[in-house]
């Protein structure tokens, strides 16, 4: 079976539980905008971060694949794909996004210049923060969307300054 099927040809995409979404519908964006912050996450587990890093990345995905399905769904059907069981991002996810942030020592120095260190990892860390940022944006457009889903990718993109701020110090 081929992964082309020609459906999206119109400038439409399948919904879940029905139905077609225009590829700008904010819940296609917000969605991709994700899946794009997914992506950089991705890059950064292979950019040699440390162990720890890698670890509470690989949850955070986890989180995040949750979250593109919420988002993907039509503001209509969000109840009945919640009550069927799939998963979401919940006020305790946010919780321990802002534990990572407490433990962490914060010294800010002005604006940061991302790359300026040589830090491969850090400029990474930067370009993932600066997506999350688009997608916090993309998501407070969609109808209904849980506060804690906005709220989330809020706080990732504090974590993900912090974490570049220590990666550039490393080097």
């Amino acid at each position: 079976m081929s992964i082309i099927t020609k459906r999206g040809d119109d400038g439409q995409t399948d919904a879940m539980y029905g139905g077609r979404l225009s590829k700008n519908a904010p819940e296609v964006v917000a969605c991709g905008d994700v899946d794009e912050l997914n992506a950089a996450l991705g890059m950064l587990r292979v950019s040699g971060l440390p162990k720890d890093i890698v670890e509470q990345v690989d949850t955070i995905q986890g989180h995040l694949v949750a979250l593109m399905g919420l988002l993907s769904v039509p503001a209509a059907k969000r109840e009945k794909y919640l009550a069927d069981g799939f998963p979401s991002v919940t006020a305790e996810d946010v919780e321990w996004l802002e534990s990572i942030a407490v433990a962490m020592p914060t010294k800010f120095d002005g604006w940061a210049r991302p790359g300026a260190s040589g830090s491969v990892p850090a400029s990474w860390m930067d370009m993932a923060r600066t997506i999350c940022r688009r997608a916090e944006r993309s998501a407070w457009a969609v109808d209904d969307v849980s506060g804690e889903a906005c709220r989330f990718l809020n706080r990732l993109s504090d974590i993900l300054w912090l974490w570049a701020r220590k990666l550039e110090g490393q080097e």
